[in-house]
């Protein structure tokens, strides 16, 4: 064991972290590989929160300039996507405070849901729906029906979801992305997805959702 590890820090096994302790060294052909493995994603993430597809190019441009300029403050104690969306996380709500005086430019999802990208949570939905061809036009509905509950819930609760969701975390790296605890994520969610139920309903009762 080095010194610079704590008797508990746990090793993943994790290609990005590889490529993370490389870019450390120095490597900066890691370091574009790093981005192309990983900026769809991270671009995908951030125009689910902020809800601007332009606004979340520029973020995520900044979050990796702050990935390369923190690099040394890295550490391989847990998966490397936890540690990228925790920058990911204050980038997104550092904009939000900046721009605090125009609100509706973030956070403002269902006005900007042009991507094509959907969330666990949708997706687990369309699979209910089946994949008939006469069925294309009423899965697009469908979509932009859950896609637009997900866009209306409050920042942190939407954040709670994708994450959750999207990106199969546990409470404790949502925790560790969100600096929260355990069990606030928990609440969070659960508050997330009681309002998520009571936006669905009337599209439950009219049959438009299978759930």
């Amino acid at each position: 064991m080095s010194s610079d590890q704590t008797p508990n820090a746990v090793e993943y096994d994790d290609e990005d972290a590889r490529l993370m302790l490389a870019v450390q060294a120095d490597d900066p052909y890691a370091f574009e590989e790093l981005m192309t493995r990983n900026q769809s994603r991270v671009r995908a993430f951030l125009q689910r929160l902020v809800g601007n597809a332009l606004l979340a190019e520029d973020l995520t441009q900044e979050v990796f300039m702050r990935v390369f300029k923190h690099r040394a403050t890295y550490r391989q104690e847990a998966r490397f996507t936890t540690w990228l969306y925790r920058v990911a996380h204050n980038v997104a709500f550092n904009a939000l405070r900046t721009k605090s005086r125009r609100p509706e430019t973030l956070f403002s999802g269902v006005a900007s849901s042009s991507s094509t990208t959907t969330s666990g949570f949708e997706n687990v939905v369309m699979e209910r729906t089946g994949a008939s061809p006469t069925r294309q036009i009423a899965r697009l509905e469908l979509q932009q029906i859950v896609r637009a509950a997900v866009d209306a819930l409050a920042p942190r609760q939407r954040e709670a979801i994708i994450l959750a969701r999207f990106e199969g975390m546990s409470y404790q790296e949502i925790a560790d992305v969100m600096n929260l605890s355990p069990p606030a994520v928990k609440s969070l969610l659960c508050r997330a997805r009681l309002n998520l139920k009571e936006a669905l309903a009337p599209y439950v009762e009219e049959g438009k959702l299978p759930l």
